[in-house]
């Protein structure tokens, strides 16, 4: 079981995407990946340079996300999205840290169990300045819906059903090089969005690629929300 564990750990933090890849799976703003993840320098002021490290601690200094990075990235994006900062994003994950006793606990089915308990302990704690409300509403209304679109083995996140379990989308670092593909297929949803728009019809992407009528659609709803 620990080398399995261990092999599972190897294959989701191995590097797989660059950071314009990640910022486009996660639907973030560019070089919002790197930052997040690497840290970054800004000037305080025209004689003090500042740094702000990254929000989750001891990654390493690869130039390269891996499936891990990807799904933390995703997830903070979504709480970025319900307005929380940086600062209080910061708070949450070391709180976590602590509580959970897991170095990246936003990629753990022990945050996924666990984690609404975090977010009540959380709005009691007047050092952290969340707020009872605010961080359930987190909770309830973005960390929760995120984490039901993933799968886990072995306690660590495995996979990742972008638009939910129910289209059949999904990335998983073992397919289509940890880009999306098809569930069951293999067919990256890239490809698919390709061909559409390149003109071809439906018939002949479903010939060619082997795939249905229903999943060219669901890739398209993926690669092309705006066309779908």
């Amino acid at each position: 079981m620990i080398g399995s564990v261990s092999q599972d750990y190897l294959d989701i933090t191995r590097p797989l995407y660059s950071f314009a890849e990640a910022d486009r799976l996660a639907k973030v703003t560019p070089n919002t990946s790197r930052r997040w993840l690497k840290g970054y320098h800004f000037w305080y002021s025209p004689e003090e340079r500042r740094t702000m490290p990254p929000i989750t601690p001891g990654r390493g200094e690869q130039e390269a996300v891996s499936f891990v990075d990807l799904m933390e990235v995703a997830a903070i994006g979504k709480l970025r999205q319900k307005g929380f900062s940086l600062k209080r994003i910061r708070q949450i994950n070391a709180y976590c840290r602590l509580w959970l006793q897991t170095p990246r606990p936003l990629v753990t089915q022990t945050f996924k169990v666990r984690g609404r308990d975090v977010f009540v302990a959380l709005g009691h704690d007047i050092l952290l300045n969340v707020g009872y409300e605010a961080g359930m509403q987190a909770w309830e209304e973005v960390l929760d819906p995120f984490l039901d679109t993933v799968d886990y083995e072995n306690e660590l996140v495995r996979r990742w059903w972008p638009l939910g379990k129910n289209v059949r989308v999904v990335v998983d670092p073992d397919y289509g090089f940890g880009l999306p593909v098809i569930a069951g297929t293999g067919v990256r949803t890239e490809i698919i969005a390709e061909r559409a728009r390149a003109g071809d019809s439906t018939e002949e992407i479903t010939y060619d690629f082997g795939v249905t009528e229903d999943q060219i659609e669901d890739a398209l709803r993926w690669e092309m929300p705006s066309a779908a």
